[in-house]
């Protein structure tokens, strides 16, 4: 019996032995399946990223006038002929990659009351999901994150604005609490100052109130919005690695040289002064901005020092939206006198050298001298044409084309052009790439219509307007 014993407690012992030498063999360290709120938060802010930054944000450029597509599948990009499956990535990485992250980021930051972080996970949703909302119109939203809905409704446009505006406020409140665990150094945006964030998260109310053309509503939380441009929200960038480099610069330098240039575009002739459409005057000098996003009149400028260059931020919601944001508010609300007061602070916050690189702010280069109200009276040198506009729509013309000009390789300019679209005395006349029609949206990508029976039935157009701007 003692012999019996000590065999079975042998084969016991080289069980539990052989048990732990392969404990884990299956687990790849490389590809986690749990992560801390702390470590979740620098992956949902880098997929943000790519959705301002990336696919997208070239898309909108192309059919802005800032840039064309001229080779490859670029060149049918450009002339507006796009199909569902070009923008399957973009909506998984939107839905299938950052929303599903953002909705366990709060799940796993209320479990250990961390509000602050919760209100920081709330404004990247609102970032990310306005962007989508924007774009495409009605978007899966309420049902979007939930496992148990294998069909997520389409909420109606404005219906994921009200809400965004809820989620934002919700933040405010989380954002301001006292309750928190320190995540600064995982907070690649602001470090974990509460303040910017809380300001960043009322400039995207305003700009989405502006979207919905609450222009009240817009000027109210635009006051209390980005008030400096240290405070900016930023995609930051270095060169360190490929990865880490602008992604306007891995595509154009990189990945897809010469598939992208600026030959012929609206938005490079505006400010080329010695283009035919050159917006300077007697009080603006554009010459600095001009060399800061385009290095010739048929290019891009992706050098050390430009906007699309492999070190430069790339700005997600900045002090200088947020100044135009108020400019155009007032301007619509209060009339000439509150409206000009606004631009001319933008005009001398251009006149510090604002966001060009200093590389370009050489004596002579910029200039943006105030304007007075006579200015865009008829005959004025911002209403000298015929037949001449009333002083306030030549003032918020003015305006627009600056948001226009500012938001060069930015989706903003895209959203201004459409929510403007009927407004022809006042919006920037883009000149079409091809056709009769200007693209409205884009369209519902191949991936959710073959799964998701809730998908809008007619299918939308490209030249569809979205709720919101028809």
């Amino acid at each position: 019996m003692k012999k019996y014993l000590y065999i079975l407690l042998i084969a016991a012992t080289t069980i539990v032995s052989c048990s732990k030498m392969v404990e884990g063999i299956n687990v790849d360290p490389n590809n986690p399946l749990d992560a801390d709120p702390n470590s979740m938060l620098t992956s949902v802010m880098v997929g943000n990223m790519n959705i301002q930054e990336g696919d997208l944000a070239r898309f909108a450029g192309m059919w802005s006038g800032y840039y064309r597509g001229y080779t490859q599948q670029y060149l049918s990009y450009h002339q507006y002929s796009v199909i569902a499956r070009n923008f399957d990535d973009a909506w998984r990485r939107i839905y299938s990659g950052d929303y599903k992250n953002i909705q366990i980021l709060k799940e796993k930051a209320r479990a250990i009351n961390n509000r602050r972080l919760l209100g920081v996970a709330q404004v990247i949703e609102a970032n990310l999901m306005g962007t989508a909302t924007a774009l495409w119109g009605d978007i899966p939203y309420s049902q979007a994150s939930n496992e148990k809905y294998t069909n997520p409704v389409f909420d109606a446009q404005a219906t994921v604005y009200a809400n965004l505006q809820t989620t934002l406020d919700s933040a405010i409140v989380n954002l301001n609490s006292s309750a928190f665990v320190n995540f600064s150094a995982q907070d690649i945006h602001f470090a974990g100052v509460m303040s910017k964030w809380i300001q960043t998260a009322n400039t995207l109310k305003a700009r989405y109130f502006l979207h919905t053309k609450d222009y009240a509503k817009a000027l109210t939380f635009a006051q209390s919005g980005i008030n400096t441009q240290a405070n900016n929200f930023m995609a930051p960038h270095n060169a360190t690695n490929r990865s880490v480099s602008n992604l306007y610069f891995q595509f154009l330098s990189l990945d897809r040289p010469n598939w992208i240039d600026a030959t012929g575009m609206y938005g490079v002739s505006l400010i080329n002064p010695t283009g035919t459409r050159y917006r300077g005057n007697s009080k603006t000098v554009e010459r600095a901005r001009w060399s800061f996003f385009y290095n010739s009149a048929t290019n891009v400028n992706f050098t050390i020092n430009d906007f699309f260059g492999q070190t430069t931020f790339f700005p997600m919601a900045s002090y200088a939206e947020n100044l135009l944001i108020l400019a155009e508010a007032d301007a619509r609300i209060n009339g000439v006198a509150a409206g000009l007061i606004r631009l001319n602070n933008y005009r001398a916050y251009m006149n510090t050298g604002a966001y060009i690189n200093t590389t370009y702010l050489t004596a002579g280069n910029f200039r943006y001298d105030p304007y007075v109200a006579t200015d865009f009276s008829a005959g004025g040198i911002e209403n000298a044409g015929t037949p001449a506009l009333a002083q306030d729509r030549a003032l918020l013309r003015e305006i627009m084309e600056e948001r226009y000009i500012t938001f060069i390789g930015q989706i903003e300019g895209f959203n201004d052009l459409r929510r403007t679209f009927k407004e022809t005395d006042i919006r920037v006349p883009v000149t079409l790439n091809f056709g009769t029609q200007y693209p409205q949206r884009f369209i519902y990508p191949q991936v959710e219509i073959d799964v998701n029976s809730s998908i809008p039935n007619p299918l939308p157009t490209t030249f569809d307007p979205t709720p919101i701007n028809r």
